[in-house]
C-alpha cells in the first residue's frame, strides 16, 4: 500500500475520532415539552332559594344553577295535598335568593314570589316608591304622589290612579296589567 493511502486513512480516522469527541462533549438537543397546568374544574354555581307554602318541607334549598321552580318544589319534598299550582309557573328559572311560594287553594301568593303572577305584578297598596318607578310612565314625582295618596286612603281599584288624578288614561292603560291589589 502506498504511503499516501495509509496517511489518508489515518487522517480520516483521526477526523472521525475528533468529530466523535466533539459530539460527546456537546450536550445533545433535549426535546422540551411545554405542559400547561390544567385548570381545576370550575365548580357548578348554586342557587339558594326559600321554598314556602303548600310543600311537604318548607325551607331553604340549594340547587344547581339553571334549575327550575319545579326542581325547588321537589327538593322541598313535593307538593302538599292542598297545593294550588294553577297560578304557578313551574318552568321558571330559579334566581339566587328568590322565594318560591306554592299557594294553598284559595290563597294568593305574596308579592315577589318566583314563578307566580305576584312576581311580575306590583302591589299598588304595598309597593315602595322605587318599585312604582319601575313601571312605564311612572317617575319619582308620580311615585311619590301615589304613595302619599294611598297613605291617606288605600286603593280599592287600580282605576283610582286615574280618578284621583295621579296618572293619565294612557299611563293607566300601559300599567294596568302590571298592577295588583292585595
Amino acid at each position: 500500500m502506498p504511503r499516501t493511502v495509509v496517511l489518508a486513512v489515518v487522517a480520516a480516522l483521526a477526523l472521525g475520532v475528533a468529530l466523535a469527541a466533539v459530539r460527546l462533549r456537546a450536550p445533545a438537543a433535549v426535546p422540551i415539552a411545554v405542559v400547561e397546568e390544567s385548570a381545576a374544574p370550575t365548580p357548578v354555581p348554586i342557587v339558594v332559594v326559600d321554598v314556602a307554602g303548600a310543600v311537604a318541607r318548607p325551607g331553604i334549598v340549594r340547587l344547581q344553577y339553571g334549575t327550575r321552580v319545579a326542581d325547588a318544589i321537589a327538593a322541598a319534598g313535593g307538593l302538599a295535598p292542598d297545593a294550588d299550582v294553577t297560578t304557578l309557573n313551574r318552568a321558571a328559572l330559579l334566581r339566587d335568593g328568590a322565594r318560591v311560594y306554592v299557594p294553598h287553594y284559595g290563597e294568593t301568593p305574596p308579592a315577589g314570589s318566583l314563578g307566580s303572577e305576584a312576581e311580575t305584578k306590583v302591589d299598588l297598596n304595598r309597593a315602595t316608591a322605587a318599585e312604582l318607578e319601575s313601571l312605564p310612565g311612572i317617575g319619582p314625582a308620580t311615585a311619590s304622589r301615589i304613595v302619599r295618596s294611598r297613605d291617606q286612603r288605600p286603593f280599592a281599584k287600580v282605576e283610582e290612579l286615574q280618578s284621583r288624578g295621579l296618572v293619565t288614561a294612557r299611563v293607566l292603560a300601559d300599567i294596568r296589567d302590571l298592577l295588583t291589589l292585595r
